[in-house]
């Protein structure tokens, strides 16, 4: 005799886990901003109760720490062996990547400090690196945080970027004689994708890196 299926129960949502938690508040991140980031908006978006996430963090701000550790933790690391400027390179690009994946998170990146020892290998890859160029203390820790402003700075002009592709940028048509410098840079631009000048722009980072360490 075949037992007859029995209906599962709709709308039961599953296990609650600390790691859809975190995954759950990254979403909601990433859809409703900072401001929409909020222990009863993840508890919506999972199908749960409000009360069941503090099994699991303790509050919001335990919340945003975690979700900026994931998300640090995720940039892939250059081979330690490569030349440092190799490195840094990498490692801005790898920044640069994150802040488009998820610009909603870039306030927390300014203002949050880690804890989680996978999470820090991030900052101290970028400071292994400028240690090696040969910076020492506030030199080593201003230049890293040169390294974090260029690359989450310039993931802002790849939004707007791909937020508005309508063609010449108006500068290029302001007067050369009034503003010439601006005037050519404007036109050089259009013979560089963003990725190309975010290459261009990492030289002379990289040279002044250099000359502060000599």
């Amino acid at each position: 005799m075949t037992t007859p299926d029995v209906p599962r129960r709709r709308g039961r949502p599953p296990k609650l886990t600390r790691d859809a938690v975190v995954a759950g508040a990254l979403e909601v991140l990433d859809e409703s901003g900072h401001d929409g980031l909020s222990m009863r908006a993840v508890a919506e978006h999972l199908g749960v109760g409000k009360m069941s996430l503090y099994h699991h963090v303790a509050d919001r701000s335990e919340l945003e720490r975690l979700v900026i550790e994931r998300l640090l933790a995720a940039v892939e690391l250059p081979d330690a062996a490569l030349p440092w400027r190799e490195r840094i390179a990498a490692l801005a690009h790898g920044i640069r990547a994150l802040v488009f994946r998820h610009p909603n998170a870039t306030p927390l990146l300014a203002l949050r400090e880690y804890s989680d020892p996978v999470a820090l290998r991030l900052p101290d890859a970028v400071m292994t690196a400028l240690h090696d160029a040969g910076l020492r203390g506030a030199a080593m820790v201003g230049g890293a945080r040169l390294v974090f402003s260029y690359a989450i700075g310039f993931a802002q002009l790849d939004l707007v970027d791909k937020a508005d592709s309508a063609g010449d940028s108006p500068m290029a048509a302001l007067s050369e004689a009034e503003f010439p410098h601006v005037v050519a840079a404007a036109r050089e631009t259009r013979n560089h994708g963003l990725d190309e000048q975010f290459d261009l722009g990492l030289k002379p980072l990289l040279a002044g890196l250099a000359a502060i360490a000599s």
